[in-house]
């Protein structure tokens, strides 16, 4: 079956203050998504720049589950990071990594939503939330895929948020991210006040930069950095094996911060 990418259901709910949501077939593989957004009195394809004047968060959904999560501003640097075209007035979401090295290390972040090998279904329903901005005119939401042939569900892609207060200008030590049987990706926190990172594993140090070292590594890997964001990438090589296993006893993250805030870190994961 050739790959391919077909207009989804019109997203419900459309409107200022609104969560617009669009409920997927079952049955193929979803690699991406494109949101397709034409807004204001004076109609416009939304800016690349401008999306989070639009849009907040964006959830997907699988069994009720929120499987991926992310303010639509972010996604925008995250794609970018990437090195991923944008183009005005559509967003994508990239489910498989077409930046990886191999066929398998693309595709098995995919979204398989066929039937269970053994017979049955292994996904029961497939949703997208998009909360949409106060205020703000919306002359038309649409949602495109791009489609594979079908596999059941299994290994997928996951974005996880978590809140950090920084109240002090100094080191922080982060060791609430869940550990369990996953692998992690990268983790990207979205501010660049962060000088020195350092990664531990089971009291094994893994990753111990500063800002430039760290902006080297991810430039010569094909990854653009971002003002706003630091980006502590585990698969810089593009090698998805190199992914940071996480059924581990300890996982810490020390990071030295030049201001303070509130920040989130968005945890990019293969889960299953």
């Amino acid at each position: 079956m050739t790959q391919q990418v077909k207009k989804m259901p019109t997203p419900g709910g459309i409107g200022p203050g609104q969560t617009a949501t669009v409920s997927f077939p079952i049955g193929l593989t979803y690699e991406r998504f494109y949101i397709e957004m034409n807004v204001d009195s004076t109609p416009r394809d939304v800016p690349v720049a401008n999306w989070g004047d639009y849009v907040g968060e964006i959830r997907l959904l699988v069994d009720g589950e929120v499987t991926y999560q992310i303010d639509a501003k972010d996604l925008v640097s995250l794609n970018k990071f990437y090195d991923q075209p944008m183009i005005a007035g559509t967003l994508p979401i990239f489910l498989s990594r077409p930046w990886m090295r191999t066929m398998d290390g693309e595709d098995q972040t995919a979204y398989g939503t066929g039937p269970n090998p053994n017979g049955g279904a292994s996904v029961s329903t497939f949703t997208m939330e998009l909360e949409l901005k106060t205020g703000k005119q919306f002359n038309s939401v649409q949602v495109y895929a791009k489609q594979s042939p079908s596999k059941p569900w299994g290994t997928h892609l996951r974005m996880r948020r978590y809140t950090h207060p920084q109240a002090l200008v100094g080191n922080a030590e982060i060791s609430d991210i869940p550990r369990s049987a996953y692998h992690m990706l990268g983790l990207h926190v979205n501010t660049d006040a962060i000088e020195r990172a350092e990664v531990l594993v089971n009291d094994n140090k893994v990753v111990d930069y500063g800002k430039s070292v760290r902006r080297t590594h991810n430039r010569i890997a094909g990854r653009m950095e971002q003002t706003g964001f630091t980006h502590i990438d585990f698969v810089a090589e593009n090698r998805a094996v190199e992914a940071m296993p996480m059924n581990v006893a300890d996982f810490r993250l020390k990071l030295g911060f030049t201001a303070t805030g509130n920040y989130t870190i968005y945890a990019e994961s293969i889960a299953r």
